[in-house]
């Protein structure tokens, strides 16, 4: 006999509650593997800017300089205005000197630059060439600067300017010297830079009869910029 609820109170659901205990538990997330990575990341980010912060300071208290630039001696030769070749081969000595007490440069690559009145007269690179230079110290190099063969446009423009400073005897060239230089003090602190070098007015003395001249006097300093 069954006895009907007088209290009035819901009788809870067997079924109900039998579902929801059956229920798998929730997974809980892996937090603990998330923020290790994230600590990681941030102390990478961290440590690359304050090694780039470090380099920065490095740098701003060694303050290297750009290398000092002097044509030690410049001859030419198979200058001859009255050829229709007119082929002049350039010999050029620099003494490069390094004003850095504690910075070392290394140069590797050269670019060269003659030119009369503004007409080029010859293009050369050289990437073969290395040159090393410890601090407040100097170094001579020589280049030799092969034969190349004006258009005709180019070489009758000269020919025509040319004739006035050739019957002085006296031809002023301009040298110009591209070059990358890398700054490097220590094993870890380097740093690369290109540099040009304008040596100007470089007045080459020709004897009566000849078809060489150089330099009357070495020494011209050259503008680096």
């Amino acid at each position: 006999m069954e006895h009907p609820n007088t209290s009035g109170a819901p009788i809870p659901s067997r079924r109900l509650s039998r579902s929801r205990s059956m229920r798998p538990p929730r997974r809980p997330t892996n937090s603990r593997a998330y923020h290790v990575v994230r600590c990681l990341i941030t102390s990478l980010i961290l440590l690359t800017v304050l090694a780039s912060a470090l380099c920065l300071i490095a740098w701003l208290t060694l303050h290297p300089h750009p290398p000092v630039f002097r044509v030690n001696s410049l001859a030419v030769s198979g200058f001859n205005i009255s050829s229709p070749q007119f082929t002049p081969r350039y010999d050029l000595e620099l003494v490069i000197t390094n004003p850095n007490k504690k910075t070392v440069l290394l140069i590797d690559q050269f670019g060269f630059l003659v030119s009369y009145r503004g007409i080029p007269l010859l293009r050369r690179a050289m990437d073969s060439t290395n040159v090393q230079i410890l601090g407040n110290r100097s170094s001579e190099v020589e280049f030799e600067l092969d034969v190349q063969k004006l258009n005709d446009k180019k070489r009758r423009k000269v020919l025509r300017d040319i004739r006035g400073d050739w019957s002085r005897r006296v031809v002023s060239f301009l040298v110009k010297v591209d070059m990358r230089v890398e700054f490097r003090a220590g094993r870890w602190l380097s740093r690369q830079r290109s540099v040009e070098a304008s040596c100007k007015d470089l007045s080459v003395e020709f004897l009566p009869g000849k078809e060489t001249g150089k330099l009357p006097d070495g020494g011209r300093i050259c503008s680096v910029y």
